[in-house]
């Protein structure tokens, strides 16, 4: 819906010698629709520029619409700004022409934008769980079809990265397809680079060396207010300049982790287990993080979470909430009286409530949950005994599990007959458990000494979890590829067993 248009108001921008000013937001998915589009149009004009805020600041056009200067003849908003009615009324009062290509909900009818939103009523494109990066790249591909050019193929692979790393449904046939396609054709030197740097390998890439490895690492930069850092790693074009960004995406990396961490550890104390969501206030983690930490809370207590931090307003929280598959926390907080909003998506976004209602809004919270149901338990595929696990079982499981993400999640299987033998803590920060099982090795990530010391030695378990090959090299003292079969671990239970 509104594509042909759109894709026409672009070109005449081209012909024409009109600047053309790009507005990006700041998670992955918004940088790399930015950069998909600033790099296609650069193919015909060098009158264009691309912006950007950082995370800290907010997303949508109300945030950059006073930056835009009088020369800007066509505004282009990309992953966000449906619903900026104001600011684009605003540019448009000063004879800017505006565009938005954009896929999250749309709440009301903004006439001052051509929109390119599969969410609109009317709009017949079925994929109603696409990113903003690949409906950036198809217009890029329809502007292609009308200039008969060939430009937008050497962007695919970051459209389907896009897809995959804001979490869109991979159940959806096309979003499988474009993910899968990036995922064994990486063109991008920087993407290329960081896989590398990862320790994955380029030529078998897996779902989990992007969304476990790649996409957090782009990410820091933004949480962390570096978005310049994460433009210019997705702008270059050189290879060696290519790996001095990398090394800075990895230490960035690294300190999200460890502030991750701390601040799940400092909240712990805080929670309250009988509310049905868990929210937090600590303004100390930061807009960038609240949502990971969020998250983190969220996946370790099987229930919806809130992390909050001050806000502009000083009689207001704002924060992050983070939710479950089995219903959308969004129209759950829509629907609050002391919510101020829900903006994002089903599962994940941000929301905001006054200081003076946040005991008003957990007691909310409660009443709206107490008839969602929330499923403990836990799910496997298959039952393996220990003895049948070997690398070319596991490579077989992990090549159908190769496109995995919301919706389509990895494997978990039950491994019986496994003997305790040893365990130890490892990682830098201390917080990975491993379990010496002899021929599998069974990891606990993200976790502590306390888990370490509860795990029972010299017993015999069964084991639930995600199956999978590590492989390490090693130079010296020679080229040895060592291999070990992992259980990634949810949950195990001691048995009485004589063997």
């Amino acid at each position: 819906m509104n594509i042909d248009p759109l894709v026409q108001r672009i070109i005449v921008a081209i012909k024409n010698g009109e600047k053309i000013t790009i507005f990006g937001d700041c998670d992955y998915d918004g940088l790399v629709s930015g950069i998909i589009l600033y790099r296609f149009l650069s193919e015909f004009t060098s009158n264009i520029e691309l912006k950007y805020v950082e995370r800290s600041i907010g997303h949508g056009t109300e945030f950059v619409y006073d930056q835009i200067d009088e020369e800007t003849k066509l505004y282009i908003a990309v992953d966000s700004s449906s619903n900026d009615i104001e600011p684009l009324k605003n540019l448009q009062s000063r004879g800017i022409d505006c565009l938005v290509i954009d896929h999250h909900e749309v709440l009301v009818n903004n006439p001052f934008a051509i929109i390119v939103n599969p969410q609109q009523e009317g709009c017949n494109y079925p994929n109603k769980n696409t990113s903003g990066g690949l409906l950036v790249w198809k217009v890029c591909k329809t502007i292609d079809d009308y200039m008969d050019t060939d430009y937008a193929d050497q962007y695919v692979d970051l459209a389907g990265f896009a897809v995959a790393a804001d979490m869109m449904l991979m159940v959806e046939p096309e979003n499988r397809y474009y993910f899968s396609n990036s995922l064994k054709n990486v063109k991008h030197i920087g993407l290329r680079l960081l896989f590398k740097k990862m320790n994955a390998n380029i030529n078998n890439l897996y779902a989990n060396d992007f969304l476990y490895g790649v996409s957090p690492c782009v990410s820091a930069a933004t949480r962390s207010d570096n978005i310049q850092l994460a433009i210019d790693f997705l702008l270059e074009t050189d290879e060696q300049r290519a790996k001095k960004y990398v090394s800075l995406l990895v230490k960035e990396n690294e300190k999200r982790k460890k502030l991750q961490q701390e601040a799940l550890k400092r909240l712990k104390p805080t929670f309250n287990l009988e509310d049905k969501c868990i929210v937090v206030y600590d303004p100390t983690i930061g807009k960038g993080y609240n949502g990971l930490v969020a998250q983190e809370i969220s996946k370790l207590y099987n229930r919806p979470a809130i992390v909050l931090g001050n806000s502009d307003d000083p009689e207001y929280y704002a924060g992050s909430y983070r939710g479950l598959d089995e219903f959308s926390m969004m129209e759950i907080l829509e629907s609050c009286k002391y919510a101020e909003y829900a903006i994002g998506h089903p599962g994940a976004g941000g929301t905001k409530v006054k200081i003076s209602n946040l005991e008003d809004l957990i007691a909310e919270l409660n009443q709206k949950l107490e008839n969602q149901t929330i499923d403990d338990s836990i799910y496997y595929d298959l039952t393996f005994d220990v003895s049948e696990i070997n690398e070319r079982l596991i490579s077989k499981i992990e090549d159908f599990y190769r496109v995995t993400g919301k919706g389509f999640k990895q494997g978990v299987f039950r491994i019986t007959n496994l003997f305790v033998s040893n365990r130890e803590l490892k990682g830098k920060s201390e917080n990975t458990v491993k379990i010496d099982c002899g021929s599998l090795k069974l990891m606990k990530f993200k976790t502590d000494s306390t888990y370490l010391d509860s795990f029972p030695v010299f017993s015999w378990i069964e084991a639930v979890g995600s199956l999978n090959m590590n492989y390490w090299t090693q130079y010296k003292p020679r080229y040895t590829v060592l291999k070990t079969c992992q259980l990634l671990l949810e949950d195990y239970k001691e048995v009485n067993q004589t063997k």
